[in-house]
């Protein structure tokens, strides 16, 4: 069977790890790498040793750039010719546009090709869940407006489940189900530690969750729980708060199961957003009970009660964290429940198989 050729559009430098939008995208790369012919085009300039990193990452696809361009410049002309210039090049099948942000390009793409947009997040839900907190709001894309412009694409890849039952309500067999796969061997319990953690970016969300709980959660476990500690993973450690000791802080660690492998019990804090949380899927993904508010498993399937806890009250969040570090048995048990959780509902065949398939249709059309 003829591979589907696929053309991916992206402004992200999923390469450089530290966020969990570029996890998603390097997963994506790679699924579509191991059964498609994958080009990539990405909108910004390509040094040697990211070629290089990119060889070391296994991403097996035809890397394109914008040779000669100012880091993190954007031009609007000079995207534009770079992606007519390789459409006229080279014959796709399908053409991934990653969010939003590149659909000035849809227009110019060839008849006869599909087109195909990766949202990562409805950010019409983004914006109004920011409202509600009392957060700056930087888009002013409507609903409306943005089902408008999801009506360009023959499909749209949604990552969480109420985000594609909404946009499937109003597009029908358009909206695909892509979440984000896990794939990982369960970490090992400890009883004997007493270790909270948080792996996440230092996206604007993170930070104002994290403030939330060192403010209205904290107090409460630090004299509940002897030897209880606080570890942070990620950009959000270098840049939340400087002045804060209460916690301790590892910076980036490109090894997750090195990061993963220091917590007992992970959290995830944040109030706000839109679409799938990765920190929490590969929370459950490495085995952890996690202690979260709402919006930080918003999308996850409802079944997982048992594998984490949803506490958007300072006091219930404490307690569970505190029963979660307290007793051993109980952390095992919640602990096996959220690897099994995530083998069920995030394995790479449940994520991206209906994406894969659609694909292979249309090249076969």
């Amino acid at each position: 069977m003829n591979k589907p050729r696929v053309l991916m559009v992206t402004r992200i430098p999923f390469w450089r790890m530290g966020a969990g939008e570029r996890t998603r995208v390097l997963a994506l790369v790679w699924l579509l790498g191991a059964h498609c012919r994958l080009s990539l085009l990405y909108l910004g300039p390509l040094s040697d040793s990211e070629r290089q990193l990119l060889t070391r990452l296994r991403v097996q696809a035809e890397i394109h750039a914008i040779a000669g361009a100012a880091p993190g410049v954007q031009d609007a002309a000079v995207e534009r010719a770079r992606f007519q210039q390789l459409c006229t090049e080279l014959t796709f099948d399908a053409c991934i546009f990653q969010r939003l942000s590149v659909h000035a390009l849809r227009e110019h793409l060839p008849e006869g090709v599909t087109a195909v947009l990766d949202t990562h997040d409805l950010e019409s839900q983004a914006a109004e869940s920011r409202r509600q907190q009392g957060v700056p709001v930087h888009t002013h894309l409507s609903w409306e407006q943005e089902l408008a412009l999801f009506s360009h694409y023959q499909r749209v890849l949604l990552i969480q489940a109420e985000d594609h039952a909404r946009v499937q309500a109003a597009l029908g067999e358009r909206a695909l189900l892509t979440p984000h796969p896990v794939q990982f061997a369960a970490l090992p319990v400890q009883p004997a530690r007493r270790r909270l953690g948080l792996v996440g970016s230092d996206w604007s969300a993170n930070l104002h969750g994290l403030d939330w709980f060192a403010d209205e959660v904290w107090p409460r476990l630090v004299d509940r729980v002897d030897g209880i500690e606080m570890h942070l993973f990620g950009w959000l450690s270098d840049r939340w708060r400087p002045e804060f000791t209460g916690f301790q802080r590892h910076g980036f660690v490109a090894d997750f199961k090195q990061a993963w492998g220091a917590i007992d019990v992970a959290i995830n804090p944040v109030r706000w957003g839109a679409g799938l949380k990765i920190k929490s899927v590969e929370a459950l993904g490495h085995g952890l009970p996690l202690v979260s508010t709402r919006e930080g498993t918003r999308g996850l399937p409802e079944d997982g009660s048992r594998a984490l806890l949803r506490c958007d009250e300072p006091a219930s969040f404490a307690d569970a964290c505190t029963r979660l570090l307290e007793n051993g048995q109980a952390r095992a048990d919640m602990a096996a429940a959220a690897h099994a959780y995530a083998r069920q509902h995030f394995s790479p065949q449940a994520c991206f198989e209906p994406l894969l398939r659609w694909l292979q249709q249309q090249a076969r059309a």
